[in-house]
């Protein structure tokens, strides 16, 4: 069982503990409070309200997005992470657009894509496949584009031959075509096969 306490100058003590802990969001700490007031939203309202002051919410989603970023997160995983934490998403999505996401720049970098190129290949994926989990925005296009070209020189072809391979014996010619266009391939890069 969790420790609960009425007394308001613990709540307080516990309240700047765990936010210069975590660095909550101002939701996610006014729920601990909650949970920790043994779930009186009126003292966990009181203390939060003590407290509010000093409280820098957007300097936090500042921070963890550069963290994201700097850990070559994309723009979805980044909102998703953020929201999941309870942060508003009006204010991740402002922040974002307004001091992260330049006109005509991508987030993504070209060593990063490279490597989850290579990922996607070890797995099989085809280009097209690859191409629709990398782009996240029109900036995006030029730079993954160019970095496919650079790891498609005749792989495709091959990346067919191993998927054919696996489902020779348990499908007709027609139905294994149906799956490789399925998966992405192009249908005259598969009938090379036959």
């Amino acid at each position: 069982m969790k420790y609960t306490t009425q007394n308001p100058q613990k709540l307080k003590d516990y309240a700047f503990k765990y936010y210069f802990r975590y660095y909550p969001s101002n939701r996610r700490l006014l729920d601990r409070l909650t949970e920790k007031a043994d779930w009186s939203e009126e003292l966990a309202w009181k203390i939060f309200n003590e407290i509010k002051h000093l409280l820098q919410e957007e300097d936090i989603i500042r921070s963890k997005i550069r963290n994201y970023l700097y850990r070559n997160k994309n723009l979805n995983y980044i909102k998703q992470k953020l929201l999941i934490k309870q942060f508003p998403k009006t204010s991740v999505e402002n922040i974002l657009e307004t001091e992260f996401l330049e006109k005509g720049k991508s987030l993504l970098t070209r060593e990063f894509i490279i490597k989850k190129i290579n990922s996607y290949k070890q797995k099989a994926k085809s280009r097209n496949y690859i191409r629709q989990k990398l782009i996240e925005r029109s900036e995006d296009v030029s730079l993954v584009d160019s970095c496919l070209e650079e790891a498609f020189i005749n792989w495709e072809m091959d990346s067919i031959k191993k998927e054919y391979e696996k489902l020779k014996g348990k499908y007709t010619k027609e139905q294994i075509v149906n799956k490789l266009v399925m998966k992405g391939f192009k249908y005259k890069e598969i009938l090379r096969l036959f």
